[in-house]
């Protein structure tokens, strides 16, 4: 039986180079990246092997999926797992990177916030609304809206979290030009 062993993610918007980095040093013990999905990476136990990794967030159609891949093989970079618009690949230490302009860095930072900001405007519209429906109603409607109330801000809090993420690297990369 192999042993396989579960590591969370820090949360990609907040700490993509970190999470990378880990599974850098992961793979240098002989844990190597195998499945990623709910913010878990699933690691195997095998051979030491001095691989960066990356990760790349696109939305593919079903006819560009051969294409996608083949465009990072032709670059030296292994398709290792995806999860949903998230793939994150693999290559040998010194491989270029994927993201070596500052244009192609800031497309992929647009495309990660895209689909947060939907999320966030979502949630925080649908907690002000539950908010107002518990203060200006009484009996039931008012403890059903209080508890989903709590529940929208639960998710609301994250999500607004995360795009503000998104916003801050946004700007640290239009700074460092």
């Amino acid at each position: 039986m192999k042993n396989i062993k579960r590591v969370a993610s820090w949360g990609l918007a907040f700490s993509e180079a970190a999470d990378m980095n880990m599974l850098r040093r992961k793979a240098l013990r002989g844990w190597h990246l195998k499945q990623f999905r709910f913010g878990v990476y699933e690691l195997e136990q095998g051979e030491s092997e001095d691989v960066i990794y990356s990760i790349d967030y696109r939305l593919l159609e079903p006819d560009e999926v051969d294409e996608y891949f083949e465009m990072f093989s032709f670059a030296s970079w292994t398709h290792v797992c995806s999860d949903y618009n998230m793939h994150i690949f693999k290559a040998k230490k010194g491989t270029v990177p994927i993201y070596s302009d500052p244009e192609s860095a800031q497309d992929k930072t647009n495309r990660l916030a895209a689909p947060v900001k939907k999320m966030m405007i979502y949630t925080v519209t649908t907690t002000v609304i539950l908010w107002l429906v518990m203060t200006l109603t009484s009996g039931i409607i008012e403890t059903i809206s209080k508890w989903s109330f709590m529940f929208a801000l639960i998710l609301a809090f994250p999500a607004t979290m995360t795009y503000l993420a998104t916003l801050f690297h946004r700007y640290n990369r239009i700074k460092r030009g």
